[in-house]
């Protein structure tokens, strides 16, 4: 699991081009500073301001066990 003060996340491709089906709606949040435990799910606000629109960003989050998380995440 990840724990204050283990892992972390690291971009590791950018790829022009985004998906079509966003599902999220539109909104700005206060990114976080560590990962925080609610309703059954590891949450984790990203600021996605510096990110260049129309653009798909994968990462990899480094868990204190050594094990990996990747996620992909697209802007437009």
């Amino acid at each position: 699991m990840f724990a204050s003060g283990y892992g972390s996340i690291t971009l590791i491709n950018t790829v022009r081009g985004t998906v079509n089906n966003v599902n999220e709606t539109t909104y700005n949040d206060i990114p976080d500073s560590a990962f925080r435990w609610s309703g059954g799910q590891w949450i984790f606000n990203m600021a996605t301001g510096n990110l260049q629109k129309n653009n798909t960003y994968q990462y990899r989050i480094a868990l204190k066990n050594g094990d990996f998380v990747y996620f992909t995440a697209g802007t437009k």
